[in-house]
């Protein structure tokens, strides 16, 4: 179901009412053609038993996936999150550094932030992304490159160090959320206990076949949507609900922000370091 995260919702909602909703009344009516209604409800005691301790599991089963996505998805924005803090940090810390380093500084974070946000989210959204080619290296080698000559310098060294480290952190479970999708395992576990959970509810036959049409259907839709939202929630970067690239275009908002202060940062006495963080 992956084509699905590149359709629009109402494609989707369209997919899961036809394929979900459609296959499970098909089936419905394809079991009451061949078994006969009054064999169906001499099964009605044991059947009823079975079918709520195969519910109940299956219930548990996508409870629990769905909590482990919405957390996956929620632990790949703290890092985005922490990415574009970092670099905002790291362009601020720049002001401090005398030339040519300061400039060189502001313009390689420019320019991977950028590059953030005008190449690798769209990519990362067509799965089109080749995230282990392209990394942090060159904002290592301009902050390395520097040699410090005083305490001031290696202070700033070491802060400019702090958030390369949160930078290449971020950068690496972003890669690692993109690439990663749930085991194929608990997909297995999903689909085959879907098509087990709607199948069982055919050994069941009601006098009213249009009731149980409608409830097999709205059953069947019910369990669709769920897994859709496993499956948005499962890949952060692409389909309808995503990741949102805003903390990096807030941070490169904030970057320009503070270009107007940089000959005042970069005069400032070493406590003022760490107040540039704070901003």
């Amino acid at each position: 179901m992956d084509f699905l995260l590149y359709c629009g919702v109402a494609t989707q909602i369209i997919f899961v009412v036809v394929v979900f909703g459609g296959g499970s009344i098909a089936g419905l009516c394809l079991v009451r053609w061949l078994v006969p209604l009054d064999r169906l409800q001499k099964n009605h005691e044991v059947a009823g038993v079975t079918f709520g301790v195969l519910g109940a599991f299956y219930g548990l089963v996508l409870a629990f996936v769905i909590v482990a996505a919405w957390e996956r998805f929620n632990d790949a924005n703290a890092y985005a999150l922490t990415e574009a803090t970092a670099l905002e940090s790291l362009y601020k810390l720049g002001a401090a550094f005398s030339e040519p380093m300061r400039s060189q500084l502001d313009s390689v974070v420019l320019e991977y932030s950028h590059r953030v946000v005008e190449k690798e989210w769209p990519e990362m959204a067509d799965n089109t992304f080749q995230g282990g080619k392209v990394g942090a290296h060159e904002l290592w080698s301009t902050v390395l490159a520097d040699h410090p000559t005083d305490s001031r310098e290696q202070m700033l060294m070491d802060k400019s160090i702090d958030q390369l480290n949160l930078i290449s952190q971020a950068r690496a479970e972003r890669f690692n959320f993109y690439e990663e999708d749930l085991p194929s395992v608990v997909w297995t576990v999903i689909y085959l206990g879907c098509l087990m959970t709607i199948g069982f509810s055919y050994f069941f036959g009601s006098n009213v076949f249009r009731a149980q049409v409608l409830m097999c259907g709205f059953f069947s839709i019910l369990l669709g949507m769920t897994i859709l939202a496993i499956l948005e929630l499962a890949h952060p970067y692409q389909g309808v609900v995503t990741i949102s690239n805003e903390p990096y275009r807030y941070a490169l908002a904030r970057m320009e922000e503070a270009s107007g202060y940089k000959m005042a940062t970069a005069k400032a006495s070493p406590p003022a370091v760490n107040n540039a963080l704070d901003r």
